[in-house]
Parts: C-alpha cells; sequence; structure tokens
C-alpha cells in the first residue's frame, strides 16, 4: 500500500502544480530561516573545529558588507519581518488551504485558501506548540550547543536525550492532528489526543510510512545539500581569492538568489509531497474504522 500511495501521490502532483506553487511562495519564508540558520551554525562549528579557513560565513559576511556600504541596511529588517511574519501566519494557512484542497481536489487553489479563515487560530496554536518539538529547532539547537562547547555536562546530554524522545513521539503521534483540526474542527489538544488514539491503533502502517518517510527525506535533503552547497563553494572560492570584479559581484547576487529558490522550491515538493501522502494515509485509516 506503502508504495501505491508514493506513487499515486507523485502522480497527483504531477497533475495538480498548482499546489506546488502555492506550498513554494510559503516555504521561501520557512526555507530561508532554516538555512541561514543551519549555515550559520554548521560554520561556527567549522570554525571552532577547524579555523578559519573553512569559515563558509565569509559568503554571507560578503553580501552584508555589500548590502551596508550601499546604505540598504532597512532591506535586511525588511527581510526578517517578511521572514518571521512568512512563517508565523502564512504557514498554519498554508496547512488549512491544503488540506481543503486535497478533500476537494476539483476546486481551485483560490478557493481552497479562502476557507483558511475557519481553522487559523486553531492551526497557529499546534503550529506554535509543536515549535518546540520540531525536528529543524532540535538539530539548530544542538548546533548551537556543539558550538559553546557544553555537551561535556552529563544534565545537558540528558536533556537532549529526553528532547529528541519527545520530538520523535511527536513527529510520529502528532501528524494527524492537523487533519483532525480543519476535518473534524477539533481543538489543540483534543486533536492531539485523538492523533495518539489513531496511530497508537494504526501503529504499524504509520511506523512504516515514518521509515519510508526518513528514506524519501534522505533522497531531498541530497539533493538540497548539492543545490546549495556547489552554488556556495563557487561563491566561497570567488570571494576568498580576491577575483571579484563589477560583473563578478552581479554574479554572486545572482547565484545567491537563484541558489535560495531553488532550495525553496525543493522544500515545497518535500512539504507537499508529504501533507498529500499523510492525507492518503488518514483517509484509508478512517475510511476503515
Amino acid at each position: 500500500m506503502i508504495k501505491q500511495f508514493l506513487r499515486e501521490t507523485k502522480a497527483f502532483l504531477v497533475q495538480k502544480p498548482k499546489l506546488i506553487r502555492l506550498t513554494f511562495w510559503v516555504s521561501i519564508c520557512r526555507s530561508v530561516s532554516i538555512l541561514l540558520l543551519l549555515a550559520y551554525n554548521i560554520n561556527n562549528i567549522l570554525i571552532y573545529r577547524f579555523g578559519k579557513w573553512m569559515s563558509i560565513f565569509t559568503v554571507f559576511q560578503y553580501f552584508l558588507d555589500t548590502i551596508t556600504s550601499n546604505h540598504i541596511v532597512w532591506l535586511i529588517i525588511v527581510l526578517i519581518i517578511f521572514i518571521a511574519i512568512g512563517y508565523v501566519f502564512l504557514y498554519p494557512m498554508w496547512i488549512s488551504a491544503t488540506i481543503h484542497f486535497l478533500n476537494n481536489k476539483d476546486e481551485s487553489i483560490s478557493k481552497a485558501i479562502g476557507k483558511w479563515t475557519n481553522d487559523f487560530f486553531t492551526m497557529f496554536e499546534l503550529n506554535a506548540l509543536a515549535f518546540s518539538f520540531w525536528p529543524y529547532t532540535y538539530i539548530i539547537t544542538l548546533l548551537r550547543l556543539v558550538t559553546l562547547n557544553v555537551l561535556n555536562s552529563g544534565f545537558v546530554i540528558w536533556l537532549i536525550i529526553v528532547w529528541w524522545i519527545a520530538v520523535l513521539f511527536a513527529s510520529i503521534f502528532w501528524q494527524y492532528a492537523k487533519f483532525l483540526i480543519v476535518e473534524e474542527w477539533l481543538w489543540v489538544f483534543e486533536a492531539i489526543k485523538k492523533s495518539m488514539w489513531i496511530t497508537t491503533t494504526n501503529l504499524w502502517i504509520t511506523f512504516k510510512w515514518v521509515i519510508t518517510k526518513c528514506l524519501v527525506l534522505f533522497i531531498f535533503y541530497f539533493k538540497i545539500i548539492i543545490v546549495v552547497g556547489v552554488p556556495l563553494l563557487i561563491m566561497y572560492l570567488l570571494i576568498t581569492l580576491n577575483i571579484i570584479n563589477e560583473n563578478n559581484e552581479r554574479l554572486l547576487w545572482t547565484i545567491g538568489i537563484i541558489t535560495t529558490l531553488l532550495a525553496s522550491y525543493i522544500i515545497g515538493i518535500t512539504q507537499a509531497f508529504f501533507m498529500t501522502f499523510w492525507h492518503k494515509i488518514y483517509h484509508k485509516i478512517i475510511s476503515e474504522k
């Protein structure tokens, strides 16, 4: 059944590219913040472990200096506000609109988006609650702790392990909550409680999907590493070798913007894929009750 759902999900996204485009515009805010935080913390670890010659922050520092020298610092402030608003408000709207669209695939995306007001606040609360159990939050925090060199404390390690268990638990047992909020109009804790019950009573299929999800994520993240890593290396070499002129400066900005958009697009495809797949599994389970 998992293989069949994978094929059906892939075919559906090919037939409905509007869903990917909707996810793309929302994922720009989310993916930019994730990529910058991951890059910044990984860069600090590289400096801490291997010395400045490994610094990838040179690329970010170059763009920051360019913006500062051109007196457009306000652009950074606007971008930060845009990313924050985009994640806090657009992401819950996207989840709601996507589920409404998947429930009625014949209607337009615009009609699905128009229904987000019905469950926005409940979805917003779920998203805020799940933020602490978000894998990216855990990874970024762990990278920061490595940089601060505080993992030699037994108490800190114990907290990290407990937190990781909580992240795994939420990643497995909370997955159906968003569908329950939209389709059954449940409040957050009611939806989480019922999601845990659905997962427990259908543990095998959920477990198989989690394993499949990890394998699919590995493929997507490998593509993201290539998409981001190769341009980043090119920009790093251009900057460190001092071969930048006016034309190369435009090239650096072009590479940076295109790389960000491509990474956001891949992340958008990933999110649309998993939302569609979880939706199929959820309806398969409730149809067998």
